[in-house]
């Protein structure tokens, strides 16, 4: 079974993926090559943003937190958009949810 998304979740880099930056200065966008569908995925420069910060096991709310303090963006707002894009991939099988323990 797998966990329930919160913000105390603990997101990871699935090993099924391969990816990289599109730009060398880490401000552009990602792409993603899912290793079990065959198919590329981009992430435009906040979700590479939030891509880059899950190279590591970390909860969702230190996302959110790093966000608010990177873009002028209300902190509910924020929240949800990063909840429907760690949905999202974990849907893809691009991360995995560890565990719901926060950093």
């Amino acid at each position: 079974m797998k966990a329930r998304l919160s913000t105390t979740s603990k997101l990871v880099v699935s090993q099924d993926q391969v990816s990289a930056d599109l730009s060398p200065d880490l401000a552009g966008e990602v792409v993603i090559l899912g290793l079990k569908d065959g198919v590329y995925y981009e992430l435009n420069k906040v979700g590479a943003c939030i891509w880059r910060l899950i190279q590591q096991p970390r909860s969702l709310q230190s996302i959110v937190d790093t966000i608010l303090e990177e873009y002028e963006v209300p902190a509910e707002e924020c929240t949800t958009d990063v909840l429907a894009l760690a949905e999202n991939l974990a849907k893809l099988g691009l991360i995995e949810i560890q565990s719901t323990d926060v950093d």
